[in-house]
Parts: C-alpha cells; structure tokens; sequence
C-alpha cells in the first residue's frame, strides 16, 4: 500500500485546501494522480485496496474519491458502496481501463458522480476533481441550510408547544369559566364579547394543534412508528370523533365497509386524525339534514376510503388548490375551520405512501377518496 500526505488531514469545510482520496492498485496511478492535483492545490491522501482505504475514510474523511473499477479483493463499486456508509457526503469519480455503458450505470447507481475512463490527460483529471470538488462545497451548504430549517423549526414548534399554546388554553378556560358562572348577570353586548372571545380562541387552539400535527407528519414522526393497523375501527373511532363537533349532530353519517378487515402499515393515531379531519370536513359543508357517506374498500394492494358529502360541492377553479395550507375557498366563507385540515390528510396520506383524490360538482357534494398500500396482515 502506499500513502501520500496522511498527515494532511484539513478539509474544506474549515477553509484550508480540499482533500481527495485516490484508491488504485496501480503503483503508477498512486504517484502519477497525486502529482497532478497536488500541484492544483488538493492535498492528496491514497491507497492500493478497498479496505485500506475505508480505513483512510473513517479518519480523515476526504472531500473526493477517485477510485480505480477494477481492483483485487474489493471491487471499485463494492468499496464505494461501503464508503457511502462512512460518509454518504463523499463525491466519488470511478476511473477505469474497461469502460462501457452498462459499468458506468452500475458504478453510478453504487454512488458515483462521474466516470474518467483510462488512459487520460492531466487536464481531464484536473477537471473532473474541480468539479467533484464543487459538487461537494455545493452540497455541504445545502446540508447547512437544511440543517438550519430543521434547527428553526424544532424552536417554532418548541415554541407554539410550550409558550403560545398554554397561555391559549389559559384564557380560554377562564372565559369558558366566566360564561359558566356569570353570564346571567352580564350585560348582553359583554356577554356576546366574552362568547366571541371564547369562539375565537377554541379557534386558535385548534389552529395550533393541527399546526404541530403537521409538522410531526413533515418530520418523519410517523414512519417511526409504523405498525400493523385494522382501518375499519379507525375509521369508527373517526366518525365518532368527528361528530362530536358542536355543529355537526344534524348530518347523518353513514359507513359502508366493503370488506371484513383492512390493514395497512402506518401510525394509528395520525391515520385516525387524517379520517376525522376528511369526516370533520364533510359535515361541516353538508347541511342540516344532509349525510355523509364513508365507503371502504380494499382491492389487490390498496385499501380505498372514500367519504362523500351533499354539501354545495366544490367550483372547479378550487379543486387543485383544497390541499394547500389555508386555502379557504367561496364554499367556506360562513364556516369555522383553520385551512389546514385538508392539508393534513394530504401529508398524513403520503407519509404512508398513499395519496388522496378530489371529485366535486358544484351543487351536488364532493368526494374525497384516499388511496393507502394494503399492510401484510392484509395480503
């Protein structure tokens, strides 16, 4: 095996040259490629194998690889598969004596940024390790970026969590209490404030919660605790849930399963919140009098819900945009709601691998249908 610089150990993200890590088990590869991009300013770490130079990796951890396909022992596409273990921000460039299509799709597919096939020119090596170089700095300051939203966003939902969502309940519990017990004796227009007031911040209350429950489902909270899950008594568990709604006792709902059981792999509480927002949905917009109408099928590797209304159906202009965060359309206007629950039904959906249709014309209701891979116990 042979090294060259393995005390140079500085990278480019604390502002000193950008490393590169040549792997070949030819002598004249290891001396000749250090040459050239030493004297481009890359500080140049190499090894003869794969397994030396996974070794390298887990302590100086290289800013570009350029590795030789056709090793001994360890094969260019097995090391760069263990390297992207070590570190799966690592570009790599495969070099090679036997290029071909289907040897630069595999390499490619095993993590590789490009393909220099030998022999080849000073000048190519210098370019294609500039432009490795720059794909790495590119994407270590997306990852900062990332890495930064993700930060702020821990803090706001810390923040709606502990700061804004208690003192909410606060004062709607006082208010709940002075109607309770004063109401009598207040005048008409403060009792009517103090009613608002109370309407206003269950209102909020709802808003932030169903604000966390989206950014729990954008986390990848859900996928965590996948588990087997009957969606039949979900489903009842939903409907109940949903017609506990203050305005919601005159609307009938009826529930049609066409089939015994359905499973499906997921989180049971955020599936439960994604059907008693559709439910919730429906009888808001149907009036009294009117039902609504859940059906549940399962067929091959689907599970389908759909939950039609016979509210006032939606205008065509809106039906791309009822999934996005606070879109509240011309059918809303009259009715209570925050704007974000067909949004989470959406994400929670997608976040199981499924997806949810809309059908509506205006005046005759509207059905949403959402669409969810059958779990093991189903098949």
């Amino acid at each position: 095996m042979s090294h060259q610089g393995l005390s140079q150990t500085n990278r480019t993200g604390n502002g000193s040259r950008p490393q590169v890590l040549v792997v070949d088990d030819d002598e004249a590869m290891l001396d000749a490629c250090p040459q050239v991009l030493e004297r481009e300013g890359f500080r140049v770490i190499a090894a003869s194998n794969g397994a030396d130079a996974l070794d390298l990796m887990r302590h100086q951890r290289p800013d570009v690889i350029i590795v030789d396909l056709k090793m001994p022992g360890m094969s260019g596409e097995e090391f760069l598969r263990e390297a992207r273990q070590v570190d799966p921000e690592a570009v790599a460039v495969v070099i090679t004596g036997y290029p071909s299509l289907s040897s630069a799709v595999e390499v490619m597919k095993a993590g590789a940024y490009d393909f220099l096939p030998k022999p080849f020119e000073a000048e190519e090596l210098r370019i294609i390790t500039k432009r490795a170089v720059e794909k790495r700095r590119l994407a270590q300051a997306v990852a900062a970026v990332e890495r930064e939203k993700r930060r702020m966003h821990d803090n706001f939902v810390a923040m709606v969590t502990h700061q804004l969502k208690s003192p909410a309940a606060c004062v709607k519990e006082c208010l709940d209490a002075a109607l309770r017990s004063f109401a009598p004796e207040m005048p008409e227009p403060c009792r009517q404030l103090v009613e608002r007031a109370a309407v206003r911040s269950q209102l909020l209350l709802k808003l932030m919660d169903d604000w966390l429950t989206l950014a729990r489902v954008e986390s990848g909270a859900v996928r965590a605790r996948a588990a087997p899950v009957e969606m039949c008594a979900v489903i009842q568990q939903a409907i109940a849930a949903a017609q506990e709604g203050p305005d919601h006792h005159q609307v009938a709902v009826q529930f049609e399963p066409q089939a015994p059981s359905a499973w499906v792999c997921g989180d049971e509480q955020t599936l439960r919140e994604l059907f008693v927002n559709l439910i919730d949905n429906a009888l808001r917009y149907t009036p009294d009098g009117g039902r609504a109408l859940v059906r549940l099928s399962v067929e091959r590797e689907t599970v389908t819900v759909c939950v039609t209304d016979t509210g006032p159906g939606i205008p065509p202009g809106d039906v791309e945009l009822v999934f996005e965060p606070f879109f509240r359309g011309e059918s809303a206007r009259g009715t209570q709601g925050t704007g974000l629950g067909l949004a989470i039904v959406k994400e929670i959906a997608e976040a199981h691998g499924g997806r949810v249709l809309v059908e509506s014309e205006p005046g005759r209701g509207a059905t949403f249908t959402v669409l969810l891979p059958a779990g093991e116990a189903q098949r």
